[in-house]
């Protein structure tokens, strides 16, 4: 405690008067508490310009999709007179996680899309003591004009134009990530049918191997060192999204 009071009460400076770039992050680095929380050692600071390789993204499509699944309304499937399953009401929702996820170029119809695919995990539960366990799959595309430039926000337009632009820049395109929002999850029951319904959006994001030049801070040398050591690592263990070809039974990649 007393080292963080210390590391607190020392007088901080950041950045320069004449460089307003790096204000929220002055803000941050400043801030006592956050000082203590965040571990910085650095008593002053300058918004410099640095020249990082990073994944610039230069592309985004956004859409919004609810996939659809149906699943046993009750767990013995118990049938009516005429052989139809009878619901005891739709089941209620344990859990649920993202199983896999990709995306793909679309050669074969002449590179106008962008094939995305996702695959979830949720389990059900039936009363008090039974759960059950459904892996719903969905695959959308996200087509040239649905893809706006960043940071114009102007969508490649709707001709043959506009496709040649887009199979321009995929020529240039590295690769891709996206961001994953599942809204809701929930089953409802369509007549004697228990479905469930995955309401989610995906911000799919294609990017370049890029070299830029930013402001931005060093928060963690200390007084008199020239840096610090920094090691990244991408955790093996536990869950891991990856792509769905081959991801296995259980989706950890073991085929």
């Amino acid at each position: 405690m007393t080292e963080n009071l210390e590391v607190n009460q020392v007088a901080v400076t950041c950045g320069s008067g004449l460089n307003p770039n790096c204000g929220e992050c002055c803000a941050i680095f400043t801030d006592p508490a956050r000082r203590a929380a965040f571990g910085y050692q650095a008593e002053s600071v300058t918004c410099e310009c640095h020249d990082i390789c990073v994944e610039d993204v230069r592309d985004i499509c956004v859409r919004q999709r609810t996939a659809t699944h149906c699943v046993p309304c009750n767990p013995d499937g118990r049938a009516g007179c005429r052989g139809g399953f009878l619901p005891d009401g739709a089941p209620g929702i344990q859990s649920w996680r993202v199983l896999c996820a990709e995306e793909r170029l679309s050669p074969s119809t002449g590179c106008d899309r962008i094939i995305n695919e996702l695959e979830f995990e949720v389990v059900l539960r039936y009363g008090t003591g039974t759960l059950a366990v459904v892996t719903p799959r969905d695959t959308f595309n996200c087509f040239w004009y649905e893809f706006a430039r960043f940071p114009s926000g102007v969508h490649f337009q709707n001709n043959l134009a506009g496709l040649n632009q887009f199979r321009s820049e995929l020529a240039a395109i590295d690769g891709s990530c996206k961001v994953i929002i599942i809204e809701n999850v929930r089953v409802v029951t369509i007549g004697n049918d228990c479905v469930l319904e995955i309401d989610y959006k995906v911000i799919d994001k294609l990017w370049k191997h890029e070299n830029l030049l930013v402001s931005a801070l060093k928060p963690y040398p200390g007084v008199g060192e020239v840096g610090n050591i920094t090691v990244s690592q991408e955790f093996e263990q536990g869950h891991r999204i990856v792509p769905c070809v081959n991801s296995g039974l259980c989706g950890n990649g073991v085929s």
